[in-house]
């Protein structure tokens, strides 16, 4: 009986002995997979953070590739003091696009973006609070984008025929909203360049910016140069 439970003691040991180094087996395989996980882990972030990187290079490469590949000389104001005197001009960091402005009696505002690459673009945004209407008028309001364009157009001097554009706009406007049988609206392009180099003029947008101040943007193109 006595060796019986000696035996059975041994075998205690022996059992215990090899559970604590299953225990231990297991313990450090967990621990070098999550050392495994952490590193892996890390080398994801880093290649997230790499190609990011890589992707702001590429964009600013492209970027500086275009500015320096422009056909368009850089941009001079187009506004005659002489009609404005309060008129300024300030060209922009890329050396390329220039913002004038005109500030009126009656507290309007005209902001000109002298701007584009492949194409010479004149944006003219008015500030206005000279009128009231629905910005879904577009009949009212394209036709008072024309009465704008014809109030500082002897105040421009710019390599686009500004005057013949506005005249090919106010037929646009006529046509179409006389005769209703075509829609005319944001965006569209109206034609008046000749057969080398083509000239459109677009209004790109309508907008009320408070209760009695809106915003008419009118854009005048040519190109490709």
């Amino acid at each position: 009986m006595q060796q019986q439970g000696v035996k059975a003691n041994i075998m205690k040991n022996i059992v215990n002995i090899l559970f604590l180094g299953l225990v231990f087996v297991l313990f450090a395989c967990n621990s070098r997979m999550s050392k495994q996980e952490n590193i892996a882990k890390k080398d994801v972030s880093t290649d997230s953070l790499k190609n990011k990187n890589d992707l702001q290079s590429t964009i600013l490469a492209s970027d500086t590739e275009q500015e320096e590949n422009c056909i368009r000389e850089t941009a001079k104001p187009i506004i005659n003091k002489t009609v404005f005197p309060k008129a300024t001009f300030n060209l922009q960091s890329d050396k390329l696009t220039g913002i004038e402005t005109v500030d009126f009696d009656n507290g309007d505002r005209l902001i000109i973006k002298n701007w584009g690459c492949e194409y010479y673009v004149l944006t003219f945004c008015f500030e206005t609070s000279r009128f009231q209407e629905d910005i879904r008028n577009y009949e009212y309001w394209f036709n008072k984008a024309v009465s704008l364009m014809m109030d500082i157009k002897r105040g421009i001097n710019a390599p686009i025929d500004i005057e013949k554009g506005i005249n090919a706009l106010a037929g646009r406007c006529e046509t179409s909203f006389r005769m209703h049988y075509e829609s005319f609206k944001i965006g569209d392009e109206v034609d008046f360049g000749d057969e080398k180099i083509r000239s459109f003029v677009t209004i790109d947008r309508i907008e009320k910016i408070n209760h009695k101040k809106y915003v008419v943007e009118v854009s005048f193109t040519t190109g490709p140069l």
